[in-house]
């Protein structure tokens, strides 16, 4: 999958956001690398998954930082587990449980540590990629669980609806992370006049303004 066009594309047009306390202090207890980094929200099995996960979404390039190097995992352990209501919270932990489960069962992996980015990407294209009239009937299914008790939505649109989560998740936390705002994305520390219906290719060289 071509991710760095498809950032471009649909993943840097999201919305701006409002920084609250608790997001700066998220953002700035994930600008180094830790060694003793322990999951808040996710076990350490999700944890090592969501992380292949995003790396997989936001690989690396020459230049350009990836997911882990960002470390975004660690931003949306803390992020969930701090900002996020009791049912999201419940809807993200079934989400990862079930995507988690059915990967190795599928995979006959025996552990997470065995699973390969072709594994992941994989699963990925799987979903992500899919047909939009199946993506429309697994969305379906987990909107009539929501509503009704009754409703059980299968595996797949379990695993449909958390990495579309997860995807989205991890580009918000790729775009508000230090690193990005200020080398990756168009970006003055003190804003000037605002300028409306202008070339984005001619003022910042078609990127996107940093938030």
């Amino acid at each position: 999958m071509q991710r760095r066009q498809a950032l471009k594309n649909i993943g840097l047009s999201i919305g701006g956001i409002t920084m609250s306390s608790t997001i700066v202090g998220l953002i700035q207890s994930c600008g180094s690398k830790t060694t003793t980094w322990t999951p808040l929200f996710f076990s350490e099995d999700e944890a090592e998954l969501v992380a292949k996960t995003l790396e997989v979404i936001l690989p690396p390039t020459p230049d350009v930082p990836g997911a882990n190097d960002l470390n975004l995992t660690q931003f949306l352990d803390g992020y969930i587990d701090k900002i996020s209501t009791k049912i999201e919270k419940e809807d993200i932990k079934e989400g990862v449980g079930v995507y988690l489960s059915s990967t190795l069962d599928l995979l006959q992996k025996s552990n997470v540590g065995n699973l390969t980015s072709e594994d992941i990407d994989g699963r990925l294209a799987f979903y992500l990629i899919a047909a939009s009239t199946r993506q429309r009937e697994w969305e379906k299914e987990k909107r009539a669980s929501a509503t009704d008790k009754n409703s059980t939505p299968s595996q797949d649109a379990i695993c449909f609806s958390f990495l579309k989560l997860l995807r989205d998740k991890g580009i918000f936390a790729f775009k508000i992370s230090e690193h990005i705002g200020k080398n990756v994305l168009a970006y003055k520390a003190i804003p000037g006049e605002q300028k409306g219906c202008v070339n984005l290719e001619e003022t910042t060289q078609g990127k996107a303004w940093s938030m």
